[in-house]
């Protein structure tokens, strides 16, 4: 099973279901509701972009072990573990295939941690190896501000 999607086509795809997003739910954007319900919606609009794929919310497993990322504690005083809930993952359920990986803020909510799940879960030498990784920060009804990392790293405009 091989699942081929370029960069561009990721992008293109995750552009169209967030315009979506903005079109059917600016209700949620605007009225400060928590990131969780936000990235249900978002996730419904992935879903319909990448048919042959699994799009999960806050999904925790590897295979079906915890998911972990290794020193992802260190980011935060208040981390005690290295479990990780992404918000959102593009993936095959129960295989090695995972394609793009979602973390998402709203307002001004600190994104030290999910910066750095993101380098964590893109590096080649790592235990998932997702394409991509998307940091998306929503600010109500203006367009949100989206960061891009692949290999480890974030990827420069």
């Amino acid at each position: 099973m091989i699942y081929k999607y370029t960069e561009e086509e990721i992008k293109n795809r995750v552009n169209i279901a967030s315009g979506v997003l903005f079109k059917n739910d600016s209700f949620l954007l605007e009225n400060n509701v928590h990131e969780r319900s936000i990235a249900y919606k978002l996730a419904e609009y992935l879903q319909v972009q990448f048919l042959d794929l699994n799009v999960d919310i806050e999904y925790n497993l590897k295979g079906l072990d915890t998911k972990l990322l290794n020193g992802i504690r260190q980011c935060s005083k208040q981390r005690a573990t290295d479990r990780v809930l992404p918000d959102i993952i593009i993936h095959k359920r129960d295989t090695n295939y995972n394609l793009l990986v979602v973390e998402i803020k709203t307002n001004n909510q600190d994104d030290t941690c999910d910066i750095e799940k993101l380098k964590l879960f893109t590096t080649n030498n790592g235990d998932y190896k997702y394409v991509l990784g998307l940091f998306i920060k929503f600010n109500k009804r203006n367009n949100p501000s989206m960061r891009w990392f692949k290999n480890g790293n974030e990827e420069q405009n």
